[in-house]
């Protein structure tokens, strides 16, 4: 995150850079302590499924079908607060 605060707004305009959250690569857990709280917490998703109903009429189950993001507004949710 301090990395992309040092850039201006010519370096970061147009590289989609701006919605993104930074990126923790690793395999462990965090376990909190009663009482902590999460600040400045940002989830960007990966990847993007939508539901759809399968098969014919009265038959019909419900699916999660892989999809992709078709717009370029802001999807990430950035910011969050709370106790945990």
């Amino acid at each position: 995150k301090s990395e992309l605060n040092q850039l201006s707004y010519l370096q970061v305009k147009g590289t989609g850079l701006a919605n993104r959250c930074s990126e923790v690569i690793g395999e462990d857990t965090i376990t909190p302590k009663g009482g902590s709280r999460s600040v400045d917490l940002c989830i960007e998703p990966k990847a993007w499924a939508v539901e759809e109903e399968i098969g014919k009429a009265g038959k019909t189950e419900k699916k999660f079908v892989n999809s992709k993001v078709m717009t370029r507004q802001t999807y990430t949710l950035e910011g969050i607060e709370g106790s945990i």
